[in-house]
């Protein structure tokens, strides 16, 4: 990771003139379509942009598409919004926080599994030899996840950070359902409370592998340095495209 280019892009990104309000309404709600989208195809939703974009502006669903992909874009859309809210008010983390991003996630598709912690073991597909955590560890460690966060958050690059307490949760994974979404959820609320855009990981089979493949990589090894480095890249480029955004301003 890249910390000096990030702070660069960040410090650029800064210098210049604001969009008015009106185009930031415009921009801030096609990043938010956008990551419905990608957050929700990467688990599996059939939904292209388009289509989430009809959903979530106009309420118009498309002939044939799954009803629970329609309820998931509907559901992450307000996660989303609830994340928003809270970078504004940038407020330390809590387990509460963590529990209601995972609620409103699932609040139409699975309110019944929505911000409660798993009472089951699971394995991760294709690692089935290296479960996550046992369902009675999980309360405390979350509490330890809480904890290093809020210590951390003063003292790490903010792009570190924020890919950390995505991997370190996605690696107890407390949720029966809904963990990769709230994880990238989490990541997002860190970077926008640091002041960086929000990032998109790209739900494209290479870009889907290459996020799992760090994800898993970073959990075999015990440390995050892959997954550290595909978030840098992520960020520079939402960093660099931003920027292009506001030379045209």
């Amino acid at each position: 990771m890249d910390e000096t280019k990030l702070n660069r892009l960040l410090a650029e990104m800064n210098e210049y003139r604001p969009l008015d309000e009106k185009q930031v309404r415009e921009l801030n709600r096609n990043v938010r379509i956008e990551h419905v989208w990608s957050s929700n195809a990467i688990e599996g939703s059939s939904l292209d942009q388009y289509e989430t974009a009809s959903i979530l502006n106009n309420g118009i669903t498309i002939h044939g598409e799954s009803v629970k992909d329609v309820l998931a874009a509907i559901d992450l859309n307000q996660a989303y919004e609830y994340m928003m809210d809270l970078a504004v008010k940038k407020q330390k983390l809590t387990q509460s926080i963590i529990r209601d991003l995972n609620r409103l996630s699932l609040a139409k598709t699975h309110p019944e599994w929505g911000g409660i912690y798993r009472a089951i073991s699971v394995r991760p597909k294709g690692l089935e030899a290296e479960p996550y955590l046992a369902p009675f560890e999980i309360p405390s460690a979350m509490q330890e996840l809480v904890d290093c966060a809020n210590s951390a958050a003063e003292n790490m690059h903010p792009v570190k950070y924020a890919a950390d307490l995505h991997f370190k949760f996605v690696a107890i994974h407390p949720f029966r359902d809904g963990n990769g979404r709230t994880a990238r959820l989490l990541m997002n609320l860190s970077l926008t409370e640091a002041g960086y855009p929000v990032v998109n990981v790209f739900p494209d089979k290479k870009s889907r592998n290459e996020y799992m493949s760090a994800l898993a990589e970073s959990r075999r090894q015990n440390n995050p340095v892959s997954f550290e480095n595909l978030i840098a890249r992520y960020t520079e480029r939402t960093l660099q495209k931003r920027i292009e955004i506001l030379r045209l301003n």
